[in-house]
């Protein structure tokens, strides 16, 4: 087996399945996609938001309505990420109202479950093989 490829940027994957967070994490890693840091929760990556900078956020949105809680404290300036950090998100549903939520909150792609890890590395890499960060 070669070795990974050198990732593009820091991604913070927000994914509660335990099966689906390692798969894509690895793979993107090994694509050279991104350097990714997994989370289990919107609480987690919130703390992990606050603890390091990373250059796109892939989130699950919950029922709970964590998810989007997260993304309205981010687009309103509440975190220390831009306001402006490319986001995706995936979702087991999609109606018109939450699709009219993840457009005010500017998620650039929605990837509905149960979806190919294939999409899911699409996505990472539209949100733009996030550029490096100064330093790193």
């Amino acid at each position: 087996m070669s070795a990974p490829a050198k990732p593009g940027g820091r991604l913070l994957l927000v994914e509660p399945q335990f099966v689906l967070r390692r798969t894509v994490s690895a793979m993107a890693r090994e694509m050279g996609l991104a350097d990714v840091q997994e989370a289990t929760s919107a609480a987690i990556a919130e703390r992990l938001l606050s603890e390091r900078r990373f250059n796109a956020l892939l989130i699950a949105i919950d029922e709970e309505g964590e998810a989007l809680a997260l993304l309205r404290r981010l687009r309103a300036g509440d975190t220390s990420h831009p306001v402006d950090l490319p986001v995706a998100a995936t979702a087991s549903a999609c109606d018109v109202e939450l699709a009219l939520r993840l457009k005010e909150l500017d998620v650039c792609r929605l990837l509905l479950k149960p979806f190919k890890v294939r999409g899911m590395l699409e996505v990472i890499s539209a949100l733009g093989a996030p550029v490096p960060l100064p330093g790193h």
